[in-house]
């Protein structure tokens, strides 16, 4: 597989200073005289990013995660080392690099793409694919003084993530996110890298980093402490930061050897304490396979080397991606812990029903001391065993929690007066007209397929069924500029049905594949209302199965712009 990003021996030496005078009188004294200290944030960094990947970047404050991004976006020069890489690379570093306060949102776009590498044509083309993907409404053309810094983080990220890049770096920007559009941006980077893209990811969020990255490297004082899998580089961290916080000189980070009947445990800790055995239990005997909902126990069995006063033994269990579904401890259930002295040995059981969704999990254990095994760490045993969870034959749920459910469902009649408040209430900022060359777009929902260029205009196709959202005039008249492809028309006329709020107001027809106003009166109660609508076309076609295309997309109509009058 061929790399786009080659790293050789790459380090960043930084000049600090401790006072401002100091730069000068060194600038000022006979060469040789120093004033300064050096800091090297990055030492001897090799590494390698094959096409496609998406490699996530972890480490501690200052352990040089940002420095190396900035010399990969060539924001900053390296002292030494080389460095190669293969394709448009595009980077959102941090909030306001690129754009101006003063300027609009819309102008900021064009500052920040032209920056990036865009032309004036490929900057107006993807113009309204950023805006649409920003929702800032009408804040675009406002200036960026008066954003939010959440506001700011869109306008970002949208430039950063639709200007189809080779490779894309992501630098800790969502943790300042609303959570709807942090699962936004999680949604698009999972496309951009479906779509074979190169994604570079800062994250402090473990979850974030095992769903985006296929792989992991972990930056310790400038340099590589360790590369694997997500969710191995992930454990070495988390033994890394026990570590530090622990002032046991004796602490060590090793890896078990892999047994065939479990998964290979990372231990770490200071050892003054060893877990020797954990075992998940139903009806009295150990097992590794039951049905969800089934009640049973996690045992963990361990022996003291050295005095513990005040002992606490933590479980954790993870599903097969390593997200942790589950996890508690001694300290947490407020059970009292007697002290142990060196040779005593202990058993903790907790008994729990395992009301969780179908599939393969594995359990860790720990003995530390206090809350979290931060506080001092005797042993970290991760992915110590493994078990997998059946489903119930009536199983009733999915998902990996099995929370208990009790159902009541009533029907009744709604008025008119109800559907329009709740309507107003959802859209109530909804347009008068969707033109296709603005922000406006984004009110279409299910059932339409992205922005095209053609010689006609932009323009969406349908699926053969599309909803939108608009505020309907006075006269209660929307008209709907649309064509299809000669092959939904050919033998007879294209019938496009259209609801408004799920009645139908009207059926009309595309006999000849040319753009017309197909026009739609409804009834005078839908004037002055927010209302939704449903496009529903007679038929659909996929042009592969037509013209041999390499397009399997299901095809009903094109649309121009839709408009209410």
């Amino acid at each position: 597989m061929n790399s786009v990003i080659k790293i050789k021996n790459l380090s960043k030496r930084f000049r600090v200073y401790d006072k401002p005078l100091d730069r000068l009188k060194e600038w000022l004294t006979p060469k040789g005289m120093s004033y300064h200290w050096a800091f090297w944030a990055l030492r001897d960094v090799d590494l390698k990013v094959n096409h496609g990947t998406s490699l996530g970047i972890i480490g501690a404050n200052g352990a040089g995660k940002s420095t190396l991004l900035k010399i990969l976006c060539g924001t900053l020069s390296p002292t030494s080392g080389s460095l190669d890489i293969g394709g448009r690379i595009t980077g959102l570093l941090e909030l306001g690099s690129g754009f101006h306060p003063e300027f609009t949102g819309r102008q900021n776009i064009f500052l920040n793409a032209s920056l990036l590498g865009l032309s004036d044509e490929e900057i107006h083309e993807q113009l309204p694919k950023i805006i649409e993907f920003a929702e800032l409404g009408d804040f675009i053309d406002h200036p960026l003084r008066i954003y939010s810094t959440g506001m700011a983080l869109r306008l970002g990220f949208s430039v950063a993530a639709n200007i189809n890049p080779d490779i894309l770096i992501i630098d800790e920007a969502l943790a300042v996110g609303d959570a709807y559009f942090q699962q936004k941006c999680l949604r698009r980077l999972k496309e951009f890298k479906e779509d074979g893209g190169t994604l570079l990811f800062v994250s402090h969020d473990p979850g974030a980093v095992k769903l985006l990255c296929d792989e992991a490297v972990l930056l310790h004082e400038g340099r590589i402490a360790e590369q694997g899998s997500p969710d191995d580089v992930l454990n070495y961290y988390n033994a890394l930061v026990a570590r530090q916080v622990s002032d046991k000189a004796s602490f060590k980070i090793e890896k078990a050897r892999k047994n065939k009947k479990q998964p290979a445990a990372q231990r770490s800790g200071t050892f003054d304490a060893l877990i020797t055995k954990i075992d998940v239990i139903c009806d009295k005997k150990p097992t590794r396979t039951f049905v969800s909902g089934t009640k049973g126990e996690i045992a963990v069995e361990l022996i003291a080397l050295s005095k513990i006063q005040s002992p606490t033994v933590g479980i954790a269990l993870r599903d097969r991606l390593g997200y942790e579904v589950f996890a508690t401890n001694t300290y947490r259930l407020k059970q009292k812990m007697k002290p142990l002295e060196p040779g005593d040995k202990m058993t903790a059981k907790f008994a729990l029903g395992f009301d969780i969704g179908p599939g393969n999990y594995t359990v860790t254990a720990a003995v530390h001391s206090g809350l979290d095994h931060l506080q001092e760490c005797y042993d970290w045993a991760d992915k110590f065993i493994a078990f997998k969870i059946l489903p119930e034959t009536d199983s009733y749920c999915g998902g990996v929690a099995r929370l208990s459910v009790k159902t009541d469902v009533k029907v009744e009649k709604s008025d008119k007066t109800d559907t329009g408040e709740l309507l107003e209430t959802i859209f109530g900022e909804a347009p008068h007209e969707i033109n296709l060359s603005d922000e406006s777009s984004s009110w279409m929902f299910s059932g339409w397929h992205p922005l095209e260029k053609t010689n006609d205009g932009t323009i969406r196709w349908t699926h053969r069924v599309a909803v939108f959202v608009i505020r309907v005039r006075e006269k209660a008249v929307v008209k709907i500029d649309a064509s299809t492809d000669v092959s939904q028309c050919e033998t007879a006329p294209l019938k496009i049905e259209l609801l408004a709020n799920g009645k139908t107001v009207g059926v009309k027809e595309i006999a000849v594949p040319q753009y017309q106003s197909l026009t739609f009166k409804l009834p005078d109660e839908f004037a002055g209302q927010v209302t939704r609508f449903s496009i529903q076309c007679e038929k659909s076609f996929i042009p592969s199965e037509i013209y041999g295309a390499n397009d399997n997309r299901e095809l009903g109509i094109m649309v121009r712009s839709i408009i209410s009058e």
